[in-house]
């Protein structure tokens, strides 16, 4: 599955990676997807930053440290 991020309002990208990444099953290019956010002139802002955080969760072993700081950074209202 191939995506282009770079037009998704900001906003819109942490619940939108969590759903894709989640919620659809397949393989998930998701580091190509963080580089791509990265590279993003609004990469700084906090809602591009929850999205990296919702695909670093992604990456992390499940339950490990790294995995509940992306998690608490993905969704810090939660």
């Amino acid at each position: 599955m191939s995506a282009d991020f770079a037009t998704v309002p900001a906003a819109e990208l942490p619940e939108l990676l969590d759903v894709i990444i989640w919620d659809m099953s397949g393989h998930h290019p998701v580091e190509a997807w963080r580089a791509e956010l990265l590279a993003r002139p609004d990469a700084e802002s906090e809602d591009v930053q929850r999205a990296i955080a919702v695909i670093d969760e992604y990456l992390a072993p499940e339950g490990s440290p790294e995995a509940l700081v992306a998690q608490a950074r993905a969704w810090p209202d939660i």
